[in-house]
């Protein structure tokens, strides 16, 4: 009976591996088309179209590869969580928020001019981040237990490249997949936790002098602590650890925006303001 037994064990162990082995390939393939579409200045490709199976947990995977390609020559400064709203989620056919992570390179202060040609198709989203001020390696159990681990609250402005091929239905694998469209994020000065309630803030976005956009602290997930929550329990589960100093975006208050030339200023009231222009 044994004896029987054994060259079935070793056909299915044969076979797991055989799968494992197929996957981790199509994963590479995926995200060297990421990689060969970044370094050609092309429009990212929309995989679900060719791999309708991609599902979230895939991407997730595909994302890694793309990330750790692109840690060979960059570092990082942070994570992002993005459709934080139902509203987003129902659109692009996922239950939950999806993440991706920041680059220094892509990080911005003061009040900076942003070039248009930089950028495939350029966005403006107003938000909240978080500077992390203790290491975070394992998952988090709840929000009090998170706030220790944060040391200040600053405004952003995120610059979005929504650089997917035009005309193809977008899915949140794809937009995962792609390091959910993170370029370009410009950072103001900081607030202490207890200077303010993040989900009490209240940001309106002005373009050359005109109100454009309003948003408000509980826009992203409800509650700036549960999308800050929510976005670190992702990452660690993704296999990163989250260092001092790195930032949080914890998802758009208010609308995305299409970036047009002209003068912008983001009044989030005590949080402080951003200004920048886009040429």
């Amino acid at each position: 009976m044994k004896k029987r037994f054994i060259p079935i064990f070793v056909l299915w162990i044969c076979a797991v591996f055989t799968a494992i082995g197929q996957e981790a390939s199509q994963n590479r393939y995926l995200a060297n088309r990421l990689i060969q579409a970044e370094a050609s200045w092309q429009p990212f490709p929309v995989l679900s179209t060719e791999h309708p199976s991609m599902d979230v947990n895939t991407a997730y995977r595909v994302q890694r590869r793309y990330l750790e390609h692109k840690l060979t020559v960059e570092r990082l400064a942070g994570f992002k969580a993005g459709l934080t709203s139902q509203a987003g989620q129902q659109k692009f056919g996922v239950d939950s928020p999806v993440a991706g992570a920041l680059f220094i390179s892509g990080q911005l202060t003061g009040n900076p001019v942003i070039e248009t040609n930089a950028f495939h198709r350029l966005m403006v989203e107003t938000e909240i981040g978080f500077i992390i001020g203790a290491p975070i390696t394992q998952p988090v159990p709840d929000t009090s237990t998170l706030q220790r681990s944060i040391k200040a609250i600053v405004p952003v402005i995120e610059l979005p490249d929504l650089r997917f091929a035009r005309g193809l239905p977008l899915t949140g694998a794809d937009i995962i997949a792609a390091n959910v469209a993170a370029r370009q994020f410009i950072v103001g000065g900081s607030q202490s936790l207890d200077a303010l309630d993040p989900n009490a803030v209240v940001v309106r976005l002005s373009f050359n002098g005109h109100e454009i956009n309003q948003g408000k602290g509980h826009d992203a997930y409800g509650d700036q602590w549960q999308a800050a929550l929510w976005l670190v329990n992702t990452m660690i589960e993704q296999g990163w650890t989250l260092v001092p100093g790195q930032i949080l975006l914890t998802g758009a208050l208010g609308k995305m925006l299409p970036g047009k030339p002209g003068q912008y200023l983001a009044d989030y009231g005590r949080l402080g303001k951003i200004a920048f222009e886009i040429k």
